[in-house]
């Protein structure tokens, strides 16, 4: 077993995952130390992936932590210097783990190291990295990019950057101790987006690693019978936690108007789309309730209503 190797601890969160998790963990090497992370309570599945997978711990949660408070937990029960974040609709290329640790040493100042994502294969900005506009330790309300950025085939070499998604990522966790950890009160989205301004706010660099690649098969992680209740859920967080995080990073004039105009579009919409179009008018459902509880600094207590 290499040093890189035993100095690194992959943590995979899931919430019925189903087969999908089987394939995920297949293409991460044995000699990493693997611990899963099980929201949906299924017991039954732990002596399975332990058995089948070496250097695996498989913990059940008693409750759905969400992505937030199971990263969290991840970062007090393994002792690596290093976590390697990923999801169960992820497929981790050959030799990516390695090359991300590889690249440690090259960046000194680095806090988080991120392959190359591909979505399905094709290569979109937008779901690789994120522009957040950030001089003089002050972020500037811009964090997207256009949707029609899909390219044959990523930037060349290594990319220093503001953001990247939580799709996979390599932490280095004596420097997320400096921040306090991940922000716990977020459930869920727009998680990423904090850890990394607030690293970088602490003067760290968030790098884009070109020769590790995974790729990404987008709102899948979990089994295709629990997709509208997980699409509802997802609509839900999404906004309720892009106004959090305005609120957090900006001022209440700037996270505000974004609210009301995203509570007023949405229920528009929902109305619009109520009589012939059920599938739309449920999202704009979800994205005005769940900004309607952000706006009222009501925690994010929804959660996905799965039947078993």
């Amino acid at each position: 077993m290499n040093s890189e190797a035993l100095n690194c601890t992959v943590v995979i969160t899931t919430f019925f995952s189903g087969n999908k998790l089987v394939k995920c963990l297949e293409n991460i090497p044995d000699e990493y130390n693997k611990l899963v992370i099980d929201n949906g309570g299924e017991t039954h599945k732990k002596k399975y992936f332990e058995n089948k997978f070496i250097n695996l711990n498989y913990y059940v949660s008693k409750e759905n932590l969400g992505n937030v408070r199971s990263y969290s937990l991840a970062n007090k029960i393994v002792n690596t210097r290093f976590m390697f974040q990923t999801q169960p609709d992820v497929t981790v290329k050959k030799n990516c783990i390695e090359n991300l640790l590889k690249s440690i040493k090259k960046y000194p100042k680095f806090a988080i190291l991120s392959p190359t994502i591909f979505h399905n294969g094709k290569y979109y900005v937008e779901g690789d990295y994120k522009v957040l506009k950030i001089s003089d330790k002050k972020f500037q309300n811009d964090y997207k990019l256009s949707s029609s950025n899909i390219y044959d085939k990523p930037p060349e070499g290594d990319l220093s950057v503001e953001a990247v998604t939580a799709t996979a990522m390599l932490i280095d966790r004596e420097k997320l101790k400096q921040i306090g950890d991940y922000d716990t009160r977020i459930f869920y989205n727009f998680e990423d987006m904090d850890l990394c301004l607030r690293l970088r706010f602490k003067g760290y660099e968030i790098i884009k690693i070109r020769d590790a690649e995974v790729d990404h098969d987008p709102f899948a992680s979990h089994e295709s019978k629990f997709e509208d209740e997980m699409d509802f859920s997802r609509n839900w967080h999404y906004s309720w936690s892009s106004l959090y995080f305005l609120k957090k990073h900006t001022n209440f004039f700037i996270a505000y108007t974004h609210g009301i105009k995203i509570l007023l579009v949405s229920s528009l919409k929902f109305l619009i789309y109520f009589t012939f179009n059920k599938k739309k008018s449920t999202t704009h459902f979800a994205k005005a309730y769940g900004m309607l509880f952000s706006i009222l600094n009501i925690k994010p207590n929804y959660r996905p209503k799965i039947k078993t």
